[in-house]
């Protein structure tokens, strides 16, 4: 499996993306949080519905579209593995575990939202995770890889409950209300648990900078990602910067991870061309990405709502079997790098 395996899971591209994509975008990011440093300096409240706005775009643009060509992963991975037989794999996972975590949202949407900020930490942690092992040549440090999952996993999670807690925890309200009208939600967070959250935080990174040092692991790089996404999630409001964050920074990294499967995605991105292998994965992800905003215009209409609480629950029943994909992914990789 090994020999199999290790032309498509170990892609040497540090130079092309980071210069490419990974620093613009950081510096994006930089840039979008200083400027709500300015607006909060002066007063200046954004309205709900523009910051609503990049959840909009990913419904069509990278958000939902980037977890579409899951049914073909495991033929990719692995060449012995026949087209049919990995959609049929995928296809039952994602109605086994969409189908759990969707009857979850049914009887316990509270306890259902909680398990999908645990599961969204874990995923978008694993989704760095892979940046700094696949493309910056991290070491397959167990210690290094959780405290990596569990640092970046925590800024879009745990940042924005701390700088904002009456708007995250009204989002968290507005979307199990819309399942259940009698939910009381999850009542406030005090001060103390907040300041206890941050000092919790900042030890989690410091022991994570810490770690990474001492397994020769790109220290500069971390910290200085963990730095902007860390102001950007405290200055800019929750809806805003996890759509943000979503739709530009996890998705997209993840659309890279799988147009670095196909020999000639990995060709272009290695010339620096990032718009070609793009095409090709949006040509192969619209049909399922179709059959997703299917099912959120189906779900809008039993919910009764057409906003983001109702497009947080079909996210949440993606995410569970998404999730399983990429863990199994990164499993995948780690013995093709190990062997």
């Amino acid at each position: 499996m090994t020999a199999a395996l290790a032309p498509r899971t170990r892609p040497t591209l540090p130079g092309t993306l980071e210069r490419g994509l990974l620093a613009p975008t950081t510096a994006v990011f930089l840039a979008v949080a200083a400027g709500f440093v300015v607006l909060d300096a002066a007063g200046v409240v954004v309205p709900p519905a523009v910051q609503a706005v990049p959840f909009a775009a990913s419904v069509l643009l990278f958000g939902l579209p980037h977890g579409a060509l899951d049914h073909l992963v495991p033929a990719r991975l692995d060449r012995r593995i026949g087209v049919a037989r990995s959609i049929a794999t995928v296809v039952l996972l994602y109605a086994v575990l969409g189908g759990a975590t969707a009857l979850l949202w049914a009887l316990a949407p509270l306890p259902a939202f909680i398990v999908f900020i645990g599961v969204t930490w874990f995923h978008w942690g694993q989704g760095d995770l892979w940046v700094d092992r696949a493309l910056r040549g991290a070491r397959a440090s167990r210690l290094d890889g959780a405290l990596t999952v569990a640092v970046r996993g925590a800024l879009p999670m745990l940042v924005p409950l701390v700088a904002h807690p009456a708007d995250y925890l009204g989002v968290v309200s507005g979307t199990t209300r819309l399942i259940d009208p009698a939910s009381g939600g999850p009542g406030s967070v005090a001060p103390a648990l907040r300041v206890g959250l941050a000092a919790a935080l900042l030890l989690l990174v410091v022991a994570h900078l810490l770690v990474r040092r001492r397994v020769g692991g790109p220290v500069r790089a971390a910290a200085a990602e963990i730095a902007v996404l860390a102001l950007f999630f405290a200055a800019v409001p929750p809806v805003l910067a996890v759509g943000l964050y979503f739709t530009f920074w996890h998705a997209v990294r993840h659309i890279v991870r799988l147009e670095l499967l196909e020999p000639g995605g990995a060709e272009g991105l290695a010339r620096g061309r990032l718009l070609a292998p793009f095409g090709r994965f949006m040509r192969d992800a619209w049909p399922v990405t179709l059959a997703a905003v299917l099912l959120l215009a189906g779900l809008a209409l039993v919910l009764h709502d057409a906003g983001l609480g109702t497009y947080l629950v079909l996210i949440a029943a993606l995410t569970t079997p998404h999730t399983v994909i990429v863990t199994w992914m990164d499993r995948v990789g780690l013995r093709a790098r190990r062997g």
